[in-house]
Order: structure tokens, then C-alpha cells, then sequence
């Protein structure tokens, strides 16, 4: 029923349009090629306005997520937005273009520029309080692959055939999770900092490459290799909970993405444990994603490259 609700509010162009509009332009309008707040003015057709300032004609749509599409499209935009955030492991952009009725690579870019919104960093919004940190590593198992697939020396923390992700998870808030190169103390240290105020304490487990961030926090250590999980206060549940999730939607949605679109993956499942308690409101997870995505764009060469 919801998924109809949604549907009959977003069914025409003009509804999307408008709705845009008002999330675009809530504090007043502006130009999105120069960025002035002079007069606008607004030409019948109802989509296309332009700059008094710079003398450019743009439509309410430039420079975001939608770019160069089709107003007619618009509707098939909010559907992907709606089916990308709120089902708990996303969808397959296979899965997407039956739904839509589009072709597969459509529904793949579409749902590439919606991940790629979905950014975590906010410099002024850092995790604090008791904060869980941990790493893990995305890729199949060498013993599913065929024999001929197969490679040697990927145990452990190898990055042969596997992806290294650090996340963090605030108890009683927000979660992030980054794809990263190497999960050593010169990539931990920086990336903590970055994301989790000082003086925060840290929850971790007894990889030493943990062992420098108790120069910056109050450091909480369990011991996993020793078959300790909880003491106290002391865990790292929660974070694993969220890896846990990581590899369902890798395994379960997607059955593989590549490294060089892993973070946009990692975004979109990040995203959808935020607002998981809010899932009911769907239209504050879709509003919440149009904010974000309204002054991003990548192109599909970009994507591709």
C-alpha cells in the first residue's frame, strides 16, 4: 500500500518537478550556475527559468542527481530513489530495470548517481560519545569460485581478492563505513580522526594497528582471538551487526561490485541503517536523499572510467 501511495504522488512529471522545487529551492531561489539569489525568472512552459545575474536558462533539475534527464522520466527517477532507500538490502539494477521497464545499464547509472549522493562525511557532525571501530574485508569465498578461479594466499587480511572496509558505529546513532586500501594504523588514524570527535571513547577489538588511537581517545579493547566478545561495557557487536549486513547485500543483491564503486555501495547500506527506524516515513528517507543528491552529479563517463 505504501509503495502505491508513493507511486500516485509521484506519477506525473509536474508532481516530481514540483516537489524538487520545493526541497531545491526551500530557502528562497537561486541560480544553480552561478549561484545568485537575484530575480529569476520563470518561462511559461513551467521547466525552464533563467538568471538575471549570469543570463544562463536552466531547469530546476541542473546540476543534480537528475542532470541531463528527460522530464518525462522524472517519475521512473522517484521510484528508483524510493526502491534504492527503503528496501532493507537495496536492489540489483537487473531487478530495477524490470521494475521500471528500462535497460539494465539505465537502471545501473540511475542507481549509481543515487548511491553516489548518498554521502557520510559531515566535518561539523562528528560521532562521539562510546563509538565502535572495526574492520572487515568484502569478497567471495575461494571456496565457492571454480578451481580454475581459485587463487592461493588470500587468508586472513589479504587484499588479493578481498576489499577492506573500516567502520564506525555510535552507540544510539549514526554508522559509516569507508572502502580503504590498507587496513593499517597510517589509514585507521587519519580516518578516525576525520570521523569521531576527540576525547570519544573507543571501542575495538585487539588488532594492534588499534593500538595509536589511545593517544587521541579513551581506548576499550576485547579480545576476540581469545574468544572474549562483551566485558562490560566493552563490545564491538554493534559495528559487526552493520558487516553483517555489508555482506548480505553484497552476496545476497549484488553478488559482487567492483572496488572502484565499493564506496558508493558502502553509502547506500549506511544510509538505509540511519534512517531504518524512520523506514514507516518513507517519505522522510526519500526527502532526506533528495536533499543530498540535489547539488551532486556524476556523469556516466565518470562512472565508467
Amino acid at each position: 500500500m505504501e509503495l502505491l501511495e508513493f507511486s500516485k504522488s509521484f506519477d506525473t512529471p509536474e508532481k516530481c518537478l514540483e516537489h524538487i522545487k520545493k526541497q531545491r529551492w526551500a530557502k528562497g531561489e537561486y541560480c544553480p550556475c552561478c549561484g545568485s539569489s537575484k530575480k529569476i525568472y520563470h518561462f511559461s512552459d513551467g521547466v525552464r527559468y533563467k538568471c538575471s545575474e549570469c543570463g544562463r536558462v536552466f531547469r530546476i533539475i541542473t546540476g543534480t542527481i537528475f542532470g541531463d534527464t528527460q522530464i518525462k522520466k522524472l517519475p521512473q527517477w522517484f521510484l528508483a530513489i524510493y526502491f534504492e532507500t527503503t528496501h532493507s538490502k537495496g536492489i540489483a539494477s537487473a531487478q530495477l530495470a524490470k521494475h521500471l521497464d528500462i535497460r539494465q545499464p539505465t537502471a545501473w547509472f540511475m542507481l549509481q548517481r543515487i548511491r553516489n549522493a548518498l554521502t557520510q562525511v559531515s566535518s561539523d557532525k562528528l560521532l562521539g560519545g562510546n563509538v565502535e571501530v572495526d574492520e572487515t574485508y568484502i569478497g567471495g569465498k575461494e571456496s565457492n569460485k571454480p578451481l580454475s578461479k581459485r587463487q592461493k594466499g588470500t587468508q586472513g587480511r589479504s587484499t588479493k581478492t578481498k576489499q577492506p572496509v573500516l567502520g564506525f558505529k555510535e552507540r544510539g546513532g549514526k554508522v559509516r563505513a569507508f572502502s580503504i586500501n590498507k587496513a593499517d594504523r597510517t589509514t585507521i588514524i587519519p580516518l578516525t580522526l576525520k570521523n569521531v570527535a576527540l576525547g570519544s571513547t573507543i571501542n575495538a577489538d585487539e588488532y594492534r594497528s588499534y593500538n595509536s588511537l589511545a593517544s587521541f581517545y579513551t581506548l576499550k579493547r576485547v579480545n576476540h582471538s581469545a574468544n572474549e566478545y562483551v566485558r562490560d561495557n566493552v563490545y564491538t557487536n554493534g559495528i559487526e551487526s552493520l558487516w553483517a549486513m555489508v555482506k548480505r547485500v553484497y552476496m545476497g543483491t549484488h553478488h559482487w561490485w567492483s572496488r572502484k564503486h565499493a564506496q558508493k555501495y558502502l553509502n547506500a547500506v549506511c544510509f538505509r541503517e540511519n534512517y531504518k527506524h524512520e523506514r514507516k516515513e518513507k517519505m522522510i528517507i526519500v526527502n532526506a536523499m533528495l536533499n543530498l543528491g540535489l547539488e551532486t552529479r556524476i556523469t556516466y563517463r565518470e562512472l565508467i572510467q
